[in-house]
């Protein structure tokens, strides 16, 4: 492929998307990654201060534009939070600028079991989130799944509830695998995505 990527790893805190570098380390290849939490920790941030923690997200968004302009492929990890407007419009500026868009979805079956995990990550010296905000995103991140893979040239969703596995895979128009019948904590709506007809309505609603 001839084509510069964006490779957009989504999933809530807790989901497990490192687990993807292992596991299909020749996804990132010739990539560069840029993630807001290693960001915080080269500027000696504290995750526990909000205002650290937008300065970090402000300059991930800085270098992932400054990519897109430059035409860099480049992996960046998102919980796919918030109304989904930005990550949108991300999207659109790497189509304009012939990039091909990769989503891979780390599901979890429940926003108990991110909270778990994430206390288990603080515990071993690790980045922590505040429960009420991991619910928040949890919610938010299953909703704005289905739009968010409309818009992507290539999904795969994981789901890493018990083992990590592979439950959908599209590429362009091609479904590859399909399981999400059997995994109905992931938004319905996602086997749904033919129906889609524009993002319009989405990117001035916020949801």
């Amino acid at each position: 492929m001839n084509r510069p990527r964006y490779i957009i790893i989504a999933g809530v805190n807790g989901a497990g998307k490192s687990s993807l570098y292992d596991l299909q380390p020749e996804l990132f290849a010739n990539t560069k990654r840029i993630n807001a939490d290693e960001i915080l920790q080269k500027m000696g941030g504290d995750w526990r201060k909000p205002s650290d923690n937008i300065k970090a997200m402000r300059s991930e968004f800085k270098q992932v534009y400054e990519a897109l302009e430059t035409k860099t492929s480049i992996h960046v990890e998102t919980t796919l939070a918030g109304s989904g407007k930005a990550q949108l419009r991300l999207i659109n500026k790497a189509h304009n600028n012939g990039f091909y868009v990769t989503l891979l979805y780390v599901a979890l079956d429940s926003s108990e079991k991110a909270i778990h995990r994430v206390k288990d990550r603080v515990e071993k010296g690790g980045h922590g989130i505040p429960q009420k905000l991991i619910k928040k995103r949890y919610e938010q991140s299953n909703a704005n799944l289905s739009i968010i893979a409309f818009e992507s040239d290539s999904v795969d969703i994981y789901d890493n509830s018990r083992k990590f596995v592979n439950i959908y895979s599209r590429e362009g128009k091609n479904i590859k695998n399909d399981e999400l019948n059997k995994y109905p904590w992931i938004n319905s709506e996602l086997s749904n995505l033919n129906n889609i007809k524009s993002t319009s309505q989405f990117l001035h609603d916020d949801m």
